[in-house]
């Protein structure tokens, strides 16, 4: 059976994950290796779409034999006392930020929120909070939440990849579901660089950059001055010390004092709006990681408009990679670009 292996102490958060995206095999029992320093974790019979997405976050897949399990593990949708004619509503999945499971939940299940909670508890024994994900928001992009189960409250410690990131879910826009991404953008990223993410948050690019490459420096801005807040408290808290600089205000501003080796461009709904005061940022020459959420079927005459606007600076573009993150919704999709440019 295929095992994804990884370290003990990144253990528990990429079973959450697993479980989370339904790509853990129940059934196997979870195993150590020889040297007692990894773990490895059953999967389904998933595709190669799914192990490559493994492979570029650094785990390594294996063939290994599993034990079964005596006593499988209950998904939430099984321990939930509601009307049996409404489980049909249920979501399948959720987000979980440290110790806070966030779902969205139809109106169907207006009633039952709290029985709804109080199941996600008993399924996962290490949170202590369930919210509400009633959507973003404003200008800030922030969550509406609210309170259905366990501890009444928005802070919590997220971790990923042996960084830690205090959020608070109700004031700083985050979503774990970018890991994977984060990961494959951290890896690109070389020594001696200087990097400007542009709408850092809480700072999940800047810390896992910050701690994994000897960068020469990390200019990190941000709109929301809670997000900013909570940048320089998890700046701090993964011992970065002068290696970042925090900015709160609009990007584009920043940008008009930078030279900078790479660029991270996360804000996949506007991020088309700030593309000419990146490409002024930019040196001689560099990287842009650009996302944007956009209809799929317009995903190709919305990129060749993006590399248009590009040359119009005299900068020559090559398209280094062309991803799909995530589907949004039924027709649109988050796509990341990274685009590697030059002066003419």
């Amino acid at each position: 059976m295929k095992c994804l292996k990884v370290p003990k102490k990144e253990g528990e958060e990429v079973r959450n994950k697993l479980l989370e995206e339904d790509l853990l095999y129940k059934k196997g029992k979870i195993s150590s290796s020889d040297d007692d320093q990894g773990l490895f974790l059953p999967l389904k019979d998933i595709g190669e779409k799914e192990l490559e997405k493994f492979k570029e976050m650094g785990y390594e897949v294996v063939e290994k034999e599993v034990e079964e399990r005596e006593r499988i593990e209950r998904n939430y949708e099984d321990l939930v006392d509601i009307p049996e004619e409404l489980k049909t509503y249920l979501p399948s999945s959720y987000d979980i930020v440290g110790d806070i499971a966030l779902i969205k939940l139809p109106e169907e299940l207006g009633s039952y929120k709290g029985n709804i909670g109080e199941a996600i508890l008993e399924t996962h024994k290490n949170l202590e909070t369930v919210l509400e994900d009633r959507g973003v928001h404003g200008k800030f992009r922030i969550r509406e939440v609210r309170h259905i189960a366990g501890k009444e409250k928005t802070v919590t410690v997220y971790r990923e990849h042996g960084a830690e990131f205090e959020i608070d879910v109700s004031e700083v826009y985050f979503s774990p579901r970018l890991a994977t991404e984060r990961w494959r953008v951290v890896k690109k990223v070389k020594e001696d660089e200087t990097v400007f993410d542009m709408f850092a948050g809480a700072g999940p690019y800047t810390v896992l950059i910050g701690r994994e490459v000897d960068v020469d420096h990390i200019y990190s801005v941000d709109l929301n001055p809670k997000a900013v807040k909570f940048l320089m408290k998890n700046v701090e808290r993964n011992d970065l010390g002068t290696k970042v600089t925090t900015y709160e205000g609009d990007a584009r501003k920043i940008a008009e004092r930078l030279k900078v080796d790479r660029i991270i461009m996360n804000l996949p709904h506007s991020s088309e709006e700030f593309i000419r005061p990146a490409l002024k940022a930019l040196d001689d020459k560099g990287m842009i990681h650009y996302y944007e959420i956009g209809e799929e079927s317009e995903k190709e005459e919305r990129l060749q408009k993006l590399l248009s606007e590009i040359r119009e600076e005299n900068l020559e573009v090559d398209v280094k990679e062309e991803r799909e993150v995530r589907t949004y919704s039924a027709t649109q999709v988050q796509m990341a670009y990274d685009l590697y440019l030059e002066k003419t």
